[in-house]
């Protein structure tokens, strides 16, 4: 894998990673790349200020996109998988559509497990549904 310098992030070459392009002065409040990949969800309001972000590279873009998707789709595995009835809040969709714009094929292949996901627990709901309304009948 190839290693970004400062200058590949950076049209201005402040020499930090993340930081404003010449003339804008670097801010507190810029994340930095690292901390966006660790947690997205934290830095970002949503994945498309991820794709509209003026300063990341396609490259950091995807990469961070791909780290959101992980963790979108793990959050549904486990909800789903612990208590099926919670509709946890994800936002792996708005998420897959963000990382097609870098990395098409990792998107559709996201888009699917999260299809598979979402199947899975419609297989378990339909029993369980059937027996609650056995025992209200």
């Amino acid at each position: 894998m190839n290693q970004l310098t400062p200058t590949d992030r950076c049209p201005g070459n402040t020499g930090m990673p993340g930081c404003a392009p010449a003339g804008d002065p670097p801010s507190i409040a810029t994340p930095s790349y690292t901390e966006a990949l660790v947690e997205p969800a934290g830095v970002f309001g949503s994945p498309a200020e991820v794709v509209a972000h003026p300063w990341f590279t396609a490259q950091e873009k995807r990469t961070i996109l791909l780290s959101w998707a992980r963790d979108e789709l793990v959050l549904e595995q486990v909800a789903n998988g612990i208590l099926p009835e919670l509709k946890p809040r994800s936002r792996i969709d708005a998420v897959v559509e963000a990382l097609s714009c870098f990395d098409p094929q990792a998107a559709a292949e996201y888009g699917a497990a999260a299809g598979a996901i979402r199947a899975r627990k419609l297989r378990r709901a339909g029993p369980r549904l059937a027996r609650l309304r056995a025992r209200r009948a």
